[in-house]
């Protein structure tokens, strides 16, 4: 006898008798020595471990994991005005798993890590990620590419490319001109990746606190702030978990109070009444006691 179970010990089929009633489960062939079956549009519940039951004079069984990979959407981009002078490249993906990974490609060929976030979907499997890049200046012939990266795409790559010719120049940059103002990336010397030849009475350049680096006469800047986001985030946690427990007990402080006014006010009745039936029991013990006198004399 041969047996298949799902991963929640639920039996597929015995022998060749369907026992699950899925029919995305097909049997393929059975024999005295084979059960062989099949699954198919598979979904990212139906992972886990299978098992296979041999009955025979000794019983032998065989466990086999199987793990289910959902390819990511297409990555969308999407362009926004940043802080101050420049532009904010995010690029979004969902319905991955395991969680993929994104990078930026420029026109020149280098890739760069922005700010990537995860989140999980509400089933508990799929992932939604996003990634950013600001831009502080760039030229009109440059190209930046969203590249998305999966196990599921099997070494396949998927890409979202935006051309910096269909947006209007920053107010008061000018994109760096080929001749002039070659890339210069970013070290000890020059922390903000400009150029030599800025002036150092500009106080973009002077202050700048990021690191940034201009490549393919594009400036990137790398977000400052996503490390102090996740310390604001986890700061901000223990008042909010604290003021969610005090409101909890503050609900249950007055729904108890309620309970008990409830209470009181049916003691209240049920003591009037008992006041009332003992006095109208007097009232009637002092009227038949003439009589009983009178029946005595």
């Amino acid at each position: 006898t041969l047996q298949w179970l799902n991963p929640k010990s639920f039996t597929i089929f015995f022998n060749a008798q369907r026992v699950l009633r899925d029919q995305r489960y097909q049997l393929l062939h059975y024999s005295k020595d084979e059960l062989s079956i099949q699954l198919s549009n598979v979904t990212v519940q139906d992972e886990g471990i299978y098992s296979c039951f041999y009955y025979s004079r000794h019983f032998q069984s065989k466990k086999q994991k199987v793990e289910i990979l959902a390819a990511p959407s297409h990555p969308v981009l999407e362009v926004s005005q940043d802080a101050g002078r420049g532009i904010k490249l995010s690029c979004y993906t969902q319905g991955s798993k395991p969680q993929p990974q994104i990078s930026w490609l420029l026109d020149n060929g280098i890739e760069l890590s922005g700010d990537t976030r995860h989140q999980l979907g509400a089933d508990g499997k799929k992932w939604s990620t996003s990634s950013t890049l600001r831009i502080l200046s760039y030229s009109p012939q440059v190209t930046a590419s969203c590249i998305l990266q999966h196990p599921a795409l099997r070494g396949q790559r998927l890409m979202a490319s935006l051309h910096f010719q269909d947006l209007p120049s920053p107010e008061g940059a000018e994109g760096p001109r080929p001749s002039e103002n070659p890339a210069v990336p970013s070290s000890p010397e020059n922390p903000a990746g400009t150029s030599p030849s800025s002036s150092p009475k500009d106080p973009e350049h002077q202050h700048q606190p990021s690191q940034t680096s201009q490549m393919s006469h594009l400036t990137v800047k790398q977000d400052p702030e996503s490390k102090s986001f996740v310390k604001k985030e986890k700061n901000l946690l223990l008042p909010m978990l604290v003021a969610a427990l005090i409101f909890v007990l503050l609900i249950i402080v007055l729904l108890f109070m309620v309970k008990l006014k409830k209470a009181h006010g049916v003691w209240k009745r049920e003591n009037d009444v008992s006041v009332q039936t003992l006095e109208s029991y007097k009232s009637r013990s002092n009227e038949d006691s003439p009589g009983h006198e009178r029946n005595g004399q």
